[in-house]
C-alpha cells in the first residue's frame, strides 16, 4: 500500500512540474518583422521533417508533442540560423530584432539560458579561444543538453580539431548523460579517425543519387567506387544553409568546364546534407547541378557522412582514376589547389 501511494504521489509530482506535459510550447516576438516564415527542424530527428512557423504582427505561436528533450533549430530566411533547446512541458520564449538575427535570446529553461550566456560571451571572440570556452562550458555542465550541442558544433564539426581531446570530452558527455540516445549515437562519428587518408584507397561508397534537373531521361543512378574507377573525382559535401558552400560548388563546376577544355573528364558528386528537399532544389537550378547528386536528408547524421568523419562544410575529396585518395580538407586553396594544379588537372 506505501508502495503504491509513494507511487501515485510521486506521478502528481511530475505531471505538477508542466502545466502541458508530452509537448513543448514556442512563442516568438520579433522587432520590425510584420509577417514572414521561418522553418523549424529538430537536429534529434524529433520532428520528422522541415516544419513552417507562420509570423504574422511579428509574433508566433508554436506547438509539438515531446517526450524527454531535444535541440531545435530555427532556420531563418537568409539560411543562418538559430539554435536552442527543448524539454518535455517547456514554455519557450524567442525574442529579438529582425535586423540583428545573430542576437536573438531564447528564455524559459536552463539550457537555453545557458546558451544565451555562452552566446553572449563568445560574439566577438577569436575562433581559437571559443573553441575553448566551449570546451570549459562542456566540462562544467555536462549533464545538460546544451553541453551535447557545444561539443558537436565546436568538437565535433569543427575545423582541426584534436581527435584524442574530442574522445575525453566526449567520454565526459556520455558519462554524465548515459542515458542520452542522441548522444551514444555520435559514438561513431567520435571514433571515426583515419578512415580517409591522402595516398589510401577511397573507402567503400555506394549511393544512389538524385535524378537530374536538366535531363528528364536521366533517373537514378546507384555509383560506387567500381563504377567510378578510370576518371579524377571530386567530391563536394556541402549545404545551402552553410556559408562556404556555394563556393564549393562554383570550384567544382569550373574544375569541371577546365578539365573538358583539355580533353579530359573528371566525375563530380555533390553530398548536400540539407534537410530541405526545396531549398536543395533552388540550389541544384541555380548552380548548374548536372553531374551526380546525392541526399538523404539526414544532415551530419548521414550514415556516410558519419563514416568517413565529415566534421565540417564544405569540404572535399579529390580521387585518383585507380580510386585512391588524393587531397581531403575543407580549406580549398590549401588543401585541394596544390593538388589540382600539381597534377596539371
Amino acid at each position: 500500500m506505501k508502495n503504491k501511494l509513494f507511487y501515485i504521489a510521486a506521478l502528481l509530482t511530475l505531471l505538477s512540474c508542466s502545466k502541458h506535459p508530452g509537448e513543448v510550447r514556442i512563442q516568438g516576438r520579433f522587432a520590425h518583422l510584420e509577417q514572414g516564415e521561418f522553418y523549424i527542424y529538430s537536429s534529434d530527428r524529433e520532428l520528422g521533417r522541415l516544419d513552417t512557423v507562420h509570423i504574422k504582427d511579428g509574433e508566433f505561436a508554436y506547438t509539438m508533442p515531446l517526450q524527454g528533450s531535444c535541440i531545435l533549430h530555427l532556420l531563418y530566411p537568409n539560411y543562418s540560423q538559430l539554435t536552442f533547446f527543448a524539454h518535455d512541458g517547456d514554455d519557450l520564449l524567442i525574442e529579438g530584432d529582425a535586423r540583428d538575427l545573430n542576437n536573438v535570446e531564447v528564455s524559459g529553461s536552463d539550457d537555453n539560458k545557458l546558451y544565451t550566456s555562452f552566446r553572449k560571451e563568445t560574439a566577438t571572440m577569436p575562433h581559437a579561444k571559443l573553441v575553448d570556452v566551449a570546451r570549459q562550458y562542456i566540462l562544467k555542465h555536462p549533464d545538460k543538453l546544451v553541453a551535447r550541442h557545444l561539443f558537436c558544433q565546436y568538437w565535433l564539426l569543427g575545423d582541426s580539431i584534436s581527435h584524442s581531446q574530442a574522445i575525453e570530452i566526449y567520454d565526459s558527455l556520455v558519462k554524465a548523460r548515459p542515458d542520452d540516445p542522441a548522444l551514444l549515437s555520435l559514438s561513431e562519428h567520435v571514433h571515426a579517425s583515419g578512415v580517409l587518408v591522402e595516398g589510401q584507397p577511397l573507402p567503400r561508397l555506394q549511393l544512389q543519387t538524385r535524378p537530374s534537373l536538366f535531363d528528364d531521361k536521366q533517373g537514378k543512378d546507384t555509383i560506387s567506387n567500381e563504377s567510378l574507377r578510370g576518371n579524377y573525382l571530386l567530391i563536394s559535401f556541402w549545404a545551402s544553409w552553410r556559408s562556404g558552400s556555394q563556393s564549393a560548388l562554383f570550384r567544382t563546376r569550373k574544375i569541371r568546364r577546365e578539365m573538358k577544355s583539355k580533353g579530359k573528364k573528371i566525375n563530380a558528386l555533390s553530398y548536400s546534407l540539407d534537410v530541405s528537399e526545396r531549398a536543395l532544389r533552388r540550389v541544384e537550378w541555380r548552380d548548374s547541378i548536372d553531374y551526380y547528386s546525392y541526399c538523404d536528408f539526414l544532415c551530419f547524421d548521414s550514415p556516410l557522412a558519419r563514416q568517413w568523419g565529415i566534421r565540417t562544410l564544405p569540404y572535399y575529396v579529390l580521387v585518383s582514376p585507380d580510386m585512391k585518395v588524393i587531397a581531403i580538407g575543407n580549406d580549398w586553396k590549401k588543401d585541394i589547389e596544390p593538388k589540382i594544379e600539381e597534377l596539371c588537372l
